[in-house]
This record gives structure tokens, C-alpha cells and sequence, in this order.
């Protein structure tokens, strides 16, 4: 691949070009990262030569192969741009037909080519004419930083092509722009604000992105191996981002369409629906129009209408000009973090990053655990949220806490002072004292019974208890002294120079005062040891005592225990208190409470012996500026970097690793080559610091650079010096070094000194340094020749060759553990055992280790005469390591036939992955196209790919063999006979379903029903999991008649609905799904569905049409004055035609009656087959657990409970009601036919025997009932129903004959006349039905002759009833 990059100058606009190239000519090297599928035949080698030109692709290499064409694809990564160009040489191999084209496709835009004639010579191969043309295509407004590029042809199996010279041209956007739409400097006012989903394995997770319809995101990985963020139908992914001050914006990303096309996809801010787009190709570069949009927060949202895609490299594009902010908090209060959208510092901070305190004013302290600033209470300073800061921490003083606080015994304060003070209490000296003169006697009297330790109190007055009485100033509790009171008097605290009441104002010389005591300046201070007393007998718990290891106190109170704590300061720090440092060394400042010593290049380092942790500043002499790297910045955010530097939020960095030298960095080289590791050159041997990996700078010691090469200096003046070696000429032809002549080792001459020189410097061959040396794995040598071989080696021609159990694998060993025990993983014979993974050690023997190994399962499913189904699955979940194409993954080989004689078709529960682990199952159907003497076909079934579980054991039988019983194909007679058969049939089905429409409209609503039922019976036997003879299932294929949806289509009723249609497939199991039936039960309901209800509302229509026609009838014969003059003429045509009209509708509305009363009933018992079947079928085929798959659980074990309840009910009803006894009662037993029926057919489906059995037993019971008990049935109906049930009956039980396991029993022809006289018998069933509606017809027109003779008589009896006049 090779990049070039110019500039030129055009109308004082510089424009950057870029080119890429692949395929020239004269360098092909392999596929260059080019994704292939299908290349012709398999082929691996890619490349062509055609006339001594080498090509990508050619003759054998890129065509169609069995109708499966080539297709050739490449993702690119591609700096910013507006315009892309695409060229390529195109060769043409062999003859193209004119209407065989050729296309390209980039992203979401398609071109193609043709060519009318095939000029040129025969150059590559064949006999067609070959030759090349250059193409070009120009792809205008593509701006997304990435782009797919594929090439194929139409098929045709006689003519192949290739490509050279692929070049990509970028039209650049202008100099340093990260986003354009043309080539002027308008994309300056374009800024790349933040990008999403551009890492090849979305590393980052979802990048602050959720999903609107479930928890998590799914992943899915393209051609390409790089994953996608997965949006199935009406899933939206939504993130909400915080954007500077803008004018405008742009969204783009890719598309790849996973699911059938035309899919629409649409681009919401805020909730508003911004842009849409319709795309039937595969991938596409989405990019929305300019969205005037200026909202600080937006919430973005992607939102797939009615497909599943997946979505990469998304990036928000903002027009400028840019104002950066920081933060929104919706008001303008001061030092709350955020001020006019920019981050500020709290209150008290004095210096921050990014909103985050460092470092606090001197009247704060600083909390790690919140990162904030708090006030110092107790430096008698108010800040922040304090009321008052009286510099001590002692109770009821008015100040307490930094918060006013009121005496004790006050009832009224303000602002700590005492207005008011509880009765029998006067205020004096800022204290509320207790008042005993003005007493009365009885008061005195009570407060003595009730308080007597207030006379107590007044009687004996104790220094130290606590509590301050009559001329005491104060009482702390103790008698310390120098802690602000001492014998109840304020006292200064030690090393204090001025107090007022106990508080220190001001410390001596040397002491600073610090939360209200007086600490001595430190310069090595280090911590601080702390004494907490816990005190006994009635004092005061829990004082703190610290000393800093300079003072000593000797304390000794009684009823004290002492508790050291250590507080550790923080290093360089001066003045600490319980841990926290208040004052640093001098050239320290304090930061979050560290002593800091360092400021370097904009950037704060703090060391805290663990880690070194990095904060961009971006400051210059205090002021915003921008990163030396960056072109372009605002208050120190950058918005485009230098030459080969990664903009990542506002931020300029380097990235080893993206083929790019970084300029103004440390990178020397950025390339995946041997000779750059981590950006830097590896310098030759012996060199020090080198211009590029062949040319040194500065050499290592002892060498010196000579011509940039490291070389070792001749200690004396030599005229021939090679690496310190001087090769000036000796008189024995030895070597000259330094002056002396030394023999050369190696030169095939033995000399003085040497034992032995044979010419070179190979170990272990006998001679090594021109001395004897023994050869490898010799035990006992003498002058180089081995005279004994160690254990487990053999003596060969001087060589000590290791056999197996030596430990030291040879070349012809799979292992060798160091001996010859089997089972162990490494056999006797050196050979790897199966269900074990063997790694040879360094220099030392092979350690194997158990794992059990995959093994590929084949498994017959069925056969239908001339076609078979196989399954193959695997022991365990693999992988698959290489690329590969389904219809490819297996090689299949018959006995005696070749590959033109069977055809595959080849199914998987997975799309074509690599290196995913999973439960791999494919399935295979063959159909054998020739016949054979022998009775078992054997089928070789070899995969083609290397499959690994997941501790990468590999598969241990890639082949597998199965065999087949050969079927007998039908003879042409045969072929014919059955054909005849089929059409008797559907002569039959036809006519039965035209007699049921017709009996409905006469309005014997039951008799369709019952039609209908009988036709969908039979229909069912096809699904019997049986292997039936070529002629059974030929006759079954016009079963497909027996439904009513066919007659309802030949009405085109299904038409109608199709609109509201909700259309999903579940896949069915055994042979359901070789007729591919739906196990989806709402999309198999739905007919239904709209079958009730508009039954429903056309026999309502027909109520209102009759109950209009009978008013009008009414008020013409009455009213109109023409039908009294007609009348007075004896009009008997008008008396006719209106007596015809009558009836007629008066026929509809005892129709619309009888259907009122039972037709819903009969709707339902109409369906009970294909509701009982659907039913069962979903439920022994579902195994989702969604909302739909729940939803259709729930309907199915509704639809079976109606059904329990009805067959219940009917009984019941028909035992306790004498008048429908009869009726009920074969409703109820037929039911429960059709249930057990569906049940066994059904659930049985991998139990043929079973199901056979089954089905015979409920048709056998039925028969029964139906022969010995009573029900409300004609004779006619009844031995209609006998015929049908015995063709049924007799059917289930000969299919025995053709199960696998009794296949002894029957010859292959006779089986053939045995799926004949079954034939017979089905159309015997059938045509017992025929039969029965042409004797009910035959019976309607004997009644109707015999009805003809009165018909004058009640046709007068009408018309008088008509038409009389009642005066």
C-alpha cells in the first residue's frame, strides 16, 4: 500500500490531496487486507498471471462458482474529507455477455458497467478474449471518516475478471479542519465535538448511551469483525449531551442494515423528529441535513422504525462560533461551582480544576473525603456559614460551634447574649446565676424537699465539680493549670502572651496561635502523639492531651487511663494538627492538604509514593492559553491538533500505535514494523542512539562509528581494520591482530594451536572452536567421534538421534513426555492421545494436560423419497477459526457418484461467525439425482474448517459417514397412475368445497360445516412422521386443497385482510417442518380472527337489508297506487315476482335465526382442527420466553380450556336435558376425537410407532361409540361418517408397514402397492362423502316433485295473504 500526499495552490486556496493505492502491478503482495467471499472454487491463491501482467483475481480465481458469485471488500479509515474518488484497471477475462455487468458499490452508492463487444486477444486463459480498461467514479459529499468499498459481478459460469491498480482519491477538507462540505475555509467554523463508537471492539462499552426498550444493548460483529450497536424494530438509542454555545450542528454515522430491507431510520433531538432516511442497501453513510439547533442540552436520539441495524462511528458536528461551557446550573449565584456556564471555584477554594478544589484560603480547612472547603472554627475569624467564632469550643459561652448559642438557664437570647433569663435566675457577668435572697420561706421550704441539692449547693461550694457558684469565675472540671481556668479562675493557656476570660489573644514570641492554642513553630515536625483520657468518679470523658514529642507532660490524676493515638503529618509540612497540616516549608504551598513542591510545564504532579497522577492546565503566566500541540483553542480547549496528534476532549495527545509520527513529540517512528517498537527506531547493534534503525549516530563503548556503522577500533595503525580486527597479511596466511599473528579459527586449515578446524562454527558436529567437542546428546566421545549415545538415543553415523521417550521431540513426533506409558497424553509411540492438549516445555520434555476433545454428531432426520435430512451438531459449544462461506463448510462425497449427482442445500441456527463460541447446529438436505443396485447409500461428510472448543481442543472427526436405504423410484406407469389418482381427488375436493358453499347460501349452515370438517380431517394424515413411498407423497401434495383458506381464496376473501396482516415465524420440528409449517400462533390466528368477525357483521348486514325490503314490500303493496291498478288487472307476473322476493328473504331471515341460535357455536366446532392443531404445534415448537412468546402461551392453554369446558358442558347439558341429548352428546364425544387427534399427531411426532398407535386407538374408540350409541344423526350421515372413519383407521394401521424398524416385513415394490391400496382407501373415505351429497341432492329433488302439485294451491294462499285489502 502506498500513500502519497501533495499540495497545490489554486486561487490562494491550498488544497490537500491524499491517495491510496492497492493492486500495482508490479507489487502484489497477497490479498492486502481485502475481505474475500466465494472465490472460484475455493481458491486460496488470489493472484493471476495474465499475459506477464500480475493481477488480483483472474482466470479460476474471481467468478461463480455453482451459482454462487465473488464478491471482494475493504474498510478503509480516512482523514477529514468532502469528496472521494475511486480508481481501478478492470480486466475482463473471456467473453461477457451484454447484459452481464459489473459493479462497485461504496457505501450506500451503487455503479455497474456493461460491455457490448468482447474485443481483445486471448492473454490469460481460455478461449474467450481478455482485456483491461481503467474506471473511475466519483462519490460527491461524503464526509464520514471511514468507507467500505465491494466489487462483484453478475454469474456466469464461463467468464472471470480482476483488478490492478485501486486507488482511493480524497478531496481533503482545508488545512487542519476536522469536518467539511467543500474545499473553502468555511469548515473552520465546523468543530468535531465528540465522537462515539469508533473503537474496533467498543471497548468503551456504550459510551453513556441507553436503550429505551431493555436494559442493555446487544453487540453484533460484521463482515468486517468490528462490533455495532444493535437496534432491533422500535428500539431507540438515546444519550443527553451538555454542547457549547453553537449556531448549528450535523449528526453522522454508519449503518449496516441486519435484517430485509427497505428499513427506516430516524434521528429525534430533544423528542423533535429532525431526519429520516430510507435505505435498501446494506451500508450507509448517514449524515443529516444542518439542524438549527443551539440548545446547550440536547437529548439525542436514534430510533430504527421497522428493522434491525447496527450502528458505528457517530460523531456530533457543531458550527460555530464555539463558546465553550463548563457547566448549567440555571442561576447566577456566586461560588456554588458554576458561574455563566463556566466552572468556578467554591466558596473558600482559592484555587481549582475543572470545578474540583486544590487548594483551600488560609481561613479553611480542606475535606479529602468531599473535596471541598470548610470553615476553620475556632481561628476567632467568621467565614462562610458561621454565625460567630469566639476562638474556643466551650459550651453555653453564647458562642458554641461558630453558631450563637444561648447561656445556661436563659430563657431569651440574641446573638449569643442572654435577654432574658429563667425565673429565679438573674444575669450577671454573661451568665444566668440562680437567685436565693428573694426566696420565700415555703419556696425555700419546697425547693428543699424537691431540689435539695440546690440547698446543697448553696451551703458547700466546690471548686472543680463543674459548675460555677457565687464568686467562682469559672469551673472546667479539673484542676489543670494553664488550660484557661485553674482554681476556678482564667488562667492563660501556656505559651500565651495576652487572654481575655480564659482565651488566648495572642501567643509569645516563637508560638503561633492556632484553633485557640499556641503551637511552637517546627521545622521538622512529624506527627503528633495524642493522650485521650477516659475519667472516672464524675468528671469530664473524653480530653485530648497531644504532645509533639518536644514537650513532655508527666500526668498524674487519679482515675485517668491513658490511650495513645498517632496522628502522622503529611511530609514537608510545618505546622500539623491531628493529621491535618495547617503550614507548609518554605517553597511549599499546601494543595489537598499536601505539601506540593512542583509546577512544570502546565501541569500539577502529585506524589504520594503510590501513584503520579496528571492535571491539564493549559496556563501560561497565569492566563489561558493554548496546548503547544494545539492549532486552535478557546480558555484552554482545543479544537485541532499538529500533524500525527489525536484531538480527544479538547485535549492534544499522542498515540503510539495509529501510524501516525507525532510532531513536537518523542515518537521517532509509528509503523507496525519490526524495526519501530513503542515510536521508537530499534537502533543497530552496539549503537546508542541511531538516525533510523540502519544508521547509528552515537556507538556504545568500546565501538566507534564509522560510515554510521559501530565498529570496534585496531589498537595499533592497521591498513585493514574489521571490527577491531586487523586483517593485514601474516607469513602463514595467519591473522594480523595488533601486531601479532594469530591462527584463523575457521579457515579449514588445522594450525599449531588448534586441535581441530573444519571450516565452520557449528556446534556439536565434532569440532567447535577449533577444539574437539562431543556431539549432541553423546554421552562418551573421543576427538569428536561419540562412541555411546545417552538413554533413549540412538547412534547413527556419528549423530546421536533421540527415539521416542528421550523427552526431546523430534521431527517426527507429535510429543515425547520422557517415556513410553500410554494414557498418559503422549503414547508409546510419541503420538497425542485423544481428549488431551500437549505444550512442549523449554529445553525440556512435553507436558499434556486433559481436556475433552469436540466431536462433530450426524444424525438422520427424515426422508421424503428422493430427498434426505441431516443434522450435524457437536458434543460441545466451538469456535471456528477461519472465515469461511455456509454452503461451503462441508464437502460431501456418495459412493459410485460424483458431485453432479446429488444436490446440498445447507442450513444454520448461526450466521457465519469466527473465533465466537457456540452451539453450532447445521442442517442438511440432500436430494440424490440417480439410481443405484446397491440397497445403502454411504454419504462422507467432511468439514472444511477448523473447529476448536474453548480450550482449544480440536474437532476429533472432521469426517463422518452415514448411510442411506436406497429408495425405489416409481416407475413412469407408476408416476402416472398416481398423478391420475391425485386428480380423481381434486376433482372431488373441488366439488365437495364448491356443494359446501352452495348448502350455505341454501342456509343449512350445519351441512358446511360439516363438509368443510370432513375435507380438513383427512388433510391431517400427511403429517404423520412417517417415511411414505414417492407415490404417497405425490398423492398428498393435492391435500393441500382440504382447507377452507383455498376455497375462501378461490372467493378472494383473503384479500381483504391482508392490509392488517401481523406476519412472524416460529420454526416447527420433525415433519411439520418439512411442509415448513408456522408454529407462530397469532400469525395463524389471525384468519380466524377476521373470519368470525366478518361472519358476524355480513349475517348482520343481511338482518338490517331483510328487515327494510319486508317495510318497503309492505308499503308498495298498500300504498302505491300503480299495484292497485296492476292488481285490479290480475298482474300475475307482478304477483310472482313479488312472491319470489318474499320468500326469498324470508328464507334469509330464518338463515340469519338458525344462525343466531347455533352458527357462532358452529363457527367454532368449523375450526376446531386447525385451532386444536396451531395450538399444539406452537406449544411443542415455541421455546422463547418474550412478551409475544408469553402472550401466545397464554392464549394456547385458554384456546385448550374452552375447549375442555365446552366438551364438559355438552355432556352435561346433553344427559341433563332430554330434547338435546342426542345432538350434545356427539358434539362433545366428536371434540374430543379432534383433541386426542391433534394431541397425537402432534406431541408424537418423534415417536412414529407410538403416534401410529395412537391415532388408530382414538379413531377405533370413535367408530365404536359412533356404531353403539345413540346420537341425533341421519342413517345417510351416519354411514358416511363409518366409511370415512374405517379409510382412516385402515390408513394408520398398514403405515406400520412403512416405519424404519419393520422395514423386514415388506419389500421396497411392495410397499409401493401397499401406498396404492392406501390411496384407494382415501379416496374411498372421500368419495363417501361425494356420494352422500348427491343422494341428499337427489332426495331434495324427489321433495321438491312431489311439493310441485300444491304449489298453485299455496302460491294463492300467499298472494291472498298478500295482497288483500283489509277494509
Amino acid at each position: 500500500m502506498f500513500i502519497w500526499f501533495f499540495h497545490f495552490q489554486f486561487l490562494g486556496i491550498i488544497v490537500e490531496a491524499y491517495y491510496l493505492q492497492h493492486f500495482v502491478t508490479s507489487s502484489i503482495s497477497g490479498d492486502e487486507g481485502w475481505l474475500i467471499k466465494n472465490p472460484y472454487n475455493g481458491a486460496t491463491v488470489h493472484t493471476y498471471d495474465c499475459g506477464g501482467n500480475l493481477i488480483f483475481g483472474g482466470y479460476q480465481k474471481f467468478g461463480c462458482y455453482m451459482s454462487t458469485k465473488t464478491q471482494i471488500m475493504k474498510y478503509f479509515m480516512l482523514p477529514p474529507h468532502y469528496k472521494v474518488r475511486i480508481d481501478i484497471n478492470f480486466w475482463k477475462i473471456d467473453d461477457w455477455p451484454s447484459s452481464q455487468l459489473f459493479y462497485i458499490i461504496v457505501d450506500q452508492w451503487t455503479q455497474s458497467w456493461y460491455f457490448t463487444d468482447n474485443t481483445g486477444s486471448n492473454i490469460c486463459a481460455d478461449t474467450g478474449s481478455d482485456y483491461s480498461s481503467s474506471q473511475y467514479n466519483d462519490f460527491p459529499l461524503h464526509t464520514l471518516n471511514s468507507i467500505i468499498v465491494e466489487f462483484y459481478s453478475d454469474c456466469s459460469t464461463t467468464n472471470f475478471w480482476g483488478l490492478t491498480n485501486f486507488s482511493i482519491t480524497l478531496y481533503e477538507c482545508y488545512l487542519g479542519c476536522q469536518f467539511c462540505l467543500d474545499s473553502t475555509t468555511d469548515c473552520i467554523m465546523w468543530i468535531l465535538w465528540q465522537s462515539f463508537f469508533q473503537l474496533q471492539n467498543l471497548d468503551d462499552g456504550l459510551e453513556g448511551w441507553i436503550k429505551n426498550k431493555f436494559p442493555t444493548f446487544t453487540l453484533q460483529t460484521n463482515d468486517f469483525q468490528l462490533k455495532m450497536l444493535v437496534l432491533n424494530q422500535w428500539d431507540s438509542a438515546i444519550t443527553y449531551l451538555t454542547l457549547p454555545d453553537h449556531l448549528s450542528l450535523i449528526i453522522q454515522f454508519r449503518i449496516e442494515y441486519l435484517s430485509t430491507m427497505p428499513i427506516t431510520v430516524r434521528v429525534y433531538i430533544n423528542d423533535e423528529w429532525k431526519y429520516g432516511l430510507i435505505s435498501e442497501k446494506k451500508q450507509v453513510d448517514y449524515r443529516t441535513w444542518v439542524i438549527d439547533d443551539t440548545k446547550n442540552q440536547i437529548k439525542l436520539q436514534i430510533y430504527s422504525v421497522d428493522g434491525t441495524v447496527g450502528i458505528r462511528e457517530l460523531s456530533v458536528i457543531l458550527r460555530g462560533p464555539i463558546n465553550l461551557i463548563q457547566c448549567i446550573d440555571d442561576n447566577l449565584v456566586p461560588f456554588d461551582g458554576c458561574f455563566a456556564k463556566q466552572e468556578s471555584c467554591l466558596e473558600g477554594c482559592t484555587f481549582c480544576v475543572k470545578g474540583e478544589c486544590l487548594m483551600c484560603d488560609t481561613r479553611w480547612d480542606y475535606n479529602s473525603l468531599n473535596k471541598n472547603c470548610e470553615p476553620s472554627c475556632g481561628d476567632k475569624i467568621i467565614t462562610g456559614n458561621e454565625s460567630c467564632d469566639d476562638g474556643n469550643d466551650i459550651p453555653y459561652d453564647g458562642c458554641h460551634e461558630c453558631q450563637f448559642s444561648c447561656p445556661k438557664n436563659c430563657q431569651n437570647c440574641k446573638f449569643g447574649q442572654c435577654q432574658t433569663c429563667d425565673l429565679g435566675y438573674h444575669y450577671s457577668n454573661g451568665i444566668c446565676n440562680r437567685n436565693y435572697d428573694n426566696l420565700p420561706q415555703d419556696q425555700i421550704q419546697v425547693d428543699y424537699n424537691q431540689f435539695s441539692y440546690f440547698i446543697e449547693e448553696t451551703e458547700i461550694v466546690i471548686c472543680g465539680d463543674g459548675k460555677v457558684q457565687e464568686d467562682e469565675q469559672c469551673d472546667d472540671g479539673n484542676n489543670i493549670p494553664n488550660d484557661g481556668c485553674y482554681n476556678c479562675n482564667f488562667q492563660c493557656i501556656l505559651n500565651c502572651q495576652e487572654c481575655n476570660f480564659g482565651v488566648c489573644q495572642q501567643c509569645s514570641p516563637t508560638y503561633e496561635l492556632i484553633n485557640g492554642k499556641c503551637l511552637e513553630f517546627q521545622t521538622q515536625f512529624r506527627f503528633i502523639s495524642c493522650i485521650r483520657s477516659d475519667i472516672n468518679e464524675n468528671q469530664i470523658s473524653d480530653v485530648t492531651y497531644c504532645d509533639d514529642y518536644d514537650i513532655t507532660y508527666n500526668l498524674e490524676i487519679s482515675g485517668i487511663k491513658q490511650q495513645n493515638i498517632v496522628f502522622q503529618c503529611p511530609q514537608y509540612c510545618e505546622i500539623c494538627e491531628y493529621g491535618k497540616c495547617k503550614k507548609c516549608l518554605v517553597d511549599y504551598f499546601l494543595l489537598n492538604n499536601l505539601c506540593i513542591t512542583q509546577i512544570t510545564k502546565g501541569a500539577l504532579l502529585f506524589k504520594d509514593e503510590l501513584q503520579l497522577s496528571l492535571i491539564e492546565i493549559g496556563c501560561y503566566k497565569c492566563n489561558d492559553s493554548c496546548q503547544i500541540q494545539c492549532l486552535q483553542c478557546q480558555n484552554s480547549y482545543c479544537f485541532s491538533c499538529i500533524q500525527g496528534w489525536q484531538l480527544i476532549n479538547g485535549i492534544c495527545q499522542q498515540i503510539c500505535g495509529d501510524n501516525q509520527v507525532a510532531i513536537l513529540s518523542k515518537e521517532e517512528c509509528d509503523s507496525n514494523l519490526n524495526d519501530c517498537i513503542n515510536c521508537k527506531f530499534v537502533c543497530p547493534e552496539n549503537c546508542q542512539i541511531c538516525i533510523n534503525s540502519k544508521e547509528c549516530l552515537i556507538c556504545e563503548q568500546p565501538y566507534v562509528e564509522i560510515n554510521n556503522e559501530c565498529q570496534l577500533a585496531c589498537l595499533t595503525e592497521c591498513q585493514k581494520c574489521i571490527n577491531g580486527i586487523c586483517h593485514d597479511n601474516c607469513i602463514n596466511g595467519e591473522i594480523n591482530i595488533d601486531g601479532i599473528c594469530y591462527s584463523i579459527c575457521g579457515d579449514g586449515i588445522k594450525q599449531q594451536k588448534e586441535q581441530c578446524d573444519d571450516g565452520n562454527n557449528i556446534q556439536f558436529d565434532g569440532c567447535f572452536n577449533c577444539e574437539y567437542s562431543c556431539p549432541k546428546y553423546c554421552l562418551n566421545c573421543e576427538e569428536g567421534i561419540c562412541l555411546e549415545c545417552q538413554q533413549y538415543f540412538q547412534l547413527i553415523q556419528n549423530t546421536c538421534y533421540d527415539g521416542c521417550g528421550s523427552g526431546i521431540k523430534s521431527y517426527d513426533e507429535e510429543c515425547d513426555d520422557q517415556n513410553i506409558i500410554n494414557v498418559d497424553g503422549c503414547s508409546s509411540n510419541c503420538k497425542i492421545e485423544i481428549d488431551y492438549k500437549c505444550q512442549d516445555q523449554t529445553n525440556s520434555y512435553t507436558e499434556c494436560q486433559y481436556f475433552e476433545s469436540p466431536y462433530m454428531i450426524v444424525q438422520f432426520l427424515n426422508q421424503t423419497y428422493i430427498k434426505y435430512y441431516i443434522q450435524v451438531s457437536f458434543s460441545q459449544a466451538i469456535y471456528f477459526r477461519d472465515n469461511y462461506d455456509l454452503q461451503s463448510l462441508f464437502e460431501f462425497s456418495v459412493n459410485e457418484a460424483s458431485s453432479e449427482d446429488f444436490a446440498t442445500k445447507l442450513e444454520s441456527n448461526y450466521k457465519p461467525v469466527i473465533n465466537q463460541i457456540l452451539n453450532f447446529q447445521f442442517q442438511i438436505e440432500i436430494e440424490f439425482l440417480f439410481t443405484t443396485n446397491n440397497s445403502l447409500i454411504s454419504l462422507q461428510i467432511s468439514l472444511l474448517n477448523e473447529v476448536f472448543n474453548q480450550y482449544d481442543m480440536q474437532l476429533i472427526n472432521p469426517s463422518e459417514q452415514i448411510f442411506f436405504k436406497q429408495y425405489t423410484k416409481l416407475s413412469q406407469s407408476d408416476v402416472e397412475k398416481t398423478k391420475q389418482l391425485s386428480q380423481y381427488q381434486e376433482v372431488m375436493i373441488i366439488a365437495q368445497g364448491i356443494g359446501s358453499v352452495v348448502v350455505l347460501i341454501s342456509g343449512n349452515f350445519q351441512i358446511f360445516v360439516e363438509i368443510l370438517d370432513n375435507l380438513q380431517y383427512q388433510s391431517y394424515l400427511k403429517y404423520t412422521n412417517i417415511i411414505y413411498p414417492e407415490n404417497l407423497y405425490i398423492f398428498f401434495e393435492t391435500t393441500n386443497l382440504i382447507s377452507i383458506i383455498p376455497i375462501l381464496d378461490l372467493l378472494k376473501i383473503s384479500q381483504f385482510y391482508q392490509i392488517f396482516q401481523y406476519q412472524d415465524f416460529i420454526e416447527s420440528y420433525a415433519k411439520l417442518k418439512f411442509y415448513n409449517q408456522n408454529a407462530h400462533l397469532i400469525t395463524n390466528l389471525q384468519f380466524f380472527v377476521i373470519q368470525v368477525i366478518l361472519t358476524f357483521i355480513f349475517v348482520i348486514i343481511l338482518k338490517v337489508i331483510c328487515q327494510i325490503l319486508f317495510r318497503l314490500i309492505h308499503k308498495v303493496q298498500f300504498q302505491h297506487l300503480l299495484i292497485f291498478k296492476l292488481r285490479s288487472l290480475k298482474s300475475k307476473i307482478l304477483i310472482k315476482t313479488l312472491n319470489w322476493i318474499y320468500n326469498f328473504f324470508h328464507f334469509i331471515m330464518i338463515f340469519v335465526f338458525q344462525f343466531f341460535q347455533d352458527g357462532g357455536e358452529g363457527l367454532l366446532l368449523a375450526n376446531a382442527w386447525d385451532l386444536l392443531f396451531k395450538t399444539f404445534l406452537y406449544l411443542e415448537s415455541s421455546s422463547n420466553l418474550d412478551i409475544i412468546s408469553r402472550i401466545q402461551t397464554i392464549i394456547s392453554y385458554l384456546t385448550l380450556a374452552i375447549t375442555g369446558k365446552f366438551i364438559i358442558s355438552s355432556l352435561k347439558r346433553g344427559f341433563t336435558r332430554k330434547n338435546y341429548n342426542l345432538n350434545y352428546r356427539y358434539k362433545a364425544v366428536y371434540l374430543l376425537k379432534q383433541f386426542f387427534f391433534c394431541y397425537f399427531l402432534i406431541c408424537f411426532q418423534n415417536h412414529s410407532l407410538i403416534q401410529l398407535l395412537m391415532l388408530t386407538t382414538t379413531n377405533m374408540i370413535y367408530l365404536c361409540l359412533l356404531i353403539f350409541v345413540e346420537f341425533n344423526l341421519e342413517k345417510l350421515d351416519k354411514i358416511q361418517i363409518i366409511i370415512l372413519e374405517i379409510s382412516i383407521i385402515t390408513f394408520t394401521l398398514t403405515s406400520i408397514f412403512h416405519l424404519t424398524d419393520y422395514n423386514y416385513l415388506i419389500s421396497e415394490e411392495n410397499k409401493i402397492i401397499l401406498g396404492f391400496a392406501q390411496i384407494y382407501m382415501l379416496i374411498s373415505g372421500l368419495l363417501g362423502i361425494f356420494i352422500k351429497q348427491i343422494i341428499m341432492f337427489l332426495q331434495k329433488i324427489k321433495h321438491r316433485c312431489l311439493q310441485y302439485k300444491k304449489k298453485e294451491k299455496v302460491s294463492q294462499r300467499v298472494s291472498h295473504l298478500i295482497f288483500e285489502t283489509v277494509t
